[in-house]
């Protein structure tokens, strides 16, 4: 498998993954020009896209979903759960939606779904398998349930919410309390701290590697992150660079590409 996070954050979300047979995309919150630019940078064109596939019904998730399936005649796949709400923002031709309850494959790409506690109608993580090689895409969630550990548990290549600072944003004069009080909750978002305890978990079950993500321009910063989580997981025994390897989604520019290698379970 190729991977590539397009962009995380507030701003819009689209995570690239290639198979030796399909091409999909995990959400898209960016405009057209930026993900066709983004794919164009990575070889890739538009029509060869199987599908995007939906986590919830946000606008910095879907909306640029549209304008990329119907100009590239691309499925959607979204969780029956939120279809009429998809129906309604998502406005392309009938045939090109595809509702899933259960897991399902795109060719030669086993896409197991699986629900995170998020201050949406249904918020889903995604984990992607080829054969035994496994990326898992979590970016929305305000705590990690034994169902979304579940999910990701012995993914080679996780992305996952680092969202925000608990201080920085209880200072940040820019949210109202009532915004505040929902970020930090357990069905918000994930402060620096929350993704660093789902790191060690995720560590011990095989994961090398953790994109953090949506990393929040006003109440966090890249550096801060980081240094959080990996001052955490030294304090419990697990060694950054060594145990695991952190990388960054960015907010406005494609990330890292990396690959999994299929028996091997590495990622690089």
């Amino acid at each position: 498998m190729r991977i590539c996070n397009l962009a995380s954050g507030s701003n819009g979300n689209c995570t690239y993954i290639e198979s030796e047979r399909a091409k999909i995309l995990i959400d898209n919150g960016k405009s057209f020009t930026y993900i066709f630019n983004s794919l164009n940078e990575l070889g890739i064109t538009l029509d060869s896209i199987d599908a995007i596939l939906v986590t919830h019904e946000h606008s910095d998730h879907i909306k640029g979903v549209a304008s990329l399936a119907r100009r590239g005649n691309i499925k959607v796949y979204g969780h029956v759960y939120i279809e009429e709400i998809l129906r309604n923002q998502i406005h392309i031709p009938n045939d090109l939606f595809y509702f899933f309850d259960t897991d399902f494959y795109i060719k030669d790409l086993h896409i197991v779904p699986f629900n995170v506690p998020h201050d949406s109608k249904f918020c889903l993580g995604f984990r992607v398998e080829e054969g035994d090689a496994t990326v898992s895409v979590c970016t929305d969630l305000g705590q990690l349930t034994d169902l979304a550990y579940e999910g990701m548990k012995g993914s080679a290549l996780v992305y996952l919410e680092a969202n925000y600072d608990p201080e920085m944003l209880m200072a940040y004069p820019g949210y109202p309390p009532y915004l505040k009080r929902r970020i930090n909750s357990t069905n918000g978002h994930m402060s620096n701290i929350g993704c660093a305890k789902a790191i060690e978990k995720l560590v011990r079950s095989g994961t090398r590697l953790v994109v953090l993500s949506h990393i929040s321009e006003h109440t966090n910063t890249e550096n801060l992150a980081v240094s959080t989580i990996c001052n955490y997981l030294e304090s419990v025994g697990i060694t950054p660079n060594v145990n695991i390897r952190l990388d960054i989604a960015h907010q406005e520019h494609r990330g890292t590409i990396f690959r999994i290698n299929p028996s091997s379970h590495h990622a690089n």
